[in-house]
């Protein structure tokens, strides 16, 4: 009597805990999503500001570049034509301004493209943590478990991805803020 009473208790235990353990997983069931930001990045107002930005700076020290050079270049020739006038310590006068104007050339790009990197990088990263800051609050309010980028992501089903709503999202507040654009003195 007593292992049918044991024997009847277990059964019991195991049938409570078989119907329970399925209730309490699904109760909580993971819901995921999967973010391009590239995709953001190329196709948003904010993403398209930012390269805007960065294009017209970059032009900017690209014509000032080639405005140094075109001076060098004319010191060259000047010092090409007239080198049989001139006295050895001129043409060594000049052959050192031009080696001079060189360097501060060569020096000033190396700084604009540095620069020009630092202002990429930043206003990228401005765009980015507005991005997050999009997906957090649409993952709260949609009561989504996790977001991850797919850029490491070796496979998720199509459904998955929340680009598209992101970037929606995105271009509204951005549009909102009045579409200021990213970068300094914005």
């Amino acid at each position: 009597m007593q292992v049918r009473h044991t024997l009847f208790f277990v059964t019991f235990l195991v049938c409570l805990l078989a119907l329970g353990i399925p209730g309490g997983f699904s109760a909580n069931a993971a819901k995921i999503g999967t973010v391009n930001f590239q995709k953001i990045f190329e196709n948003s107002t904010g993403g398209k500001a930012v390269k805007d930005q960065v294009n017209a700076e970059g032009q900017r020290m690209e014509q000032d570049l080639k405005q140094r050079a075109d001076e060098v270049k004319a010191m060259e020739d000047r010092l090409s034509r007239d080198t049989g006038v001139m006295s050895k310590q001129a043409r060594d006068e000049q052959r050192w301004e031009m080696e001079r104007k060189a360097d501060e050339l060569n020096t000033l790009k190396r700084n604009y493209e540095r620069r020009i990197q630092d202002l990429q990088m930043r206003l990228v990263n401005e765009v980015r943590q507005s991005v997050l800051q999009v997906v957090q609050g649409y993952a709260q309010k949609e009561g989504y478990t996790l977001i991850v980028e797919d850029i490491g992501v070796v496979y998720a089903a199509p459904d998955l991805d929340i680009t598209d709503t992101i970037l929606k999202q995105y271009n509204d507040a951005y549009a909102k803020q009045g579409g200021q654009r990213q970068g300094p003195g914005n």
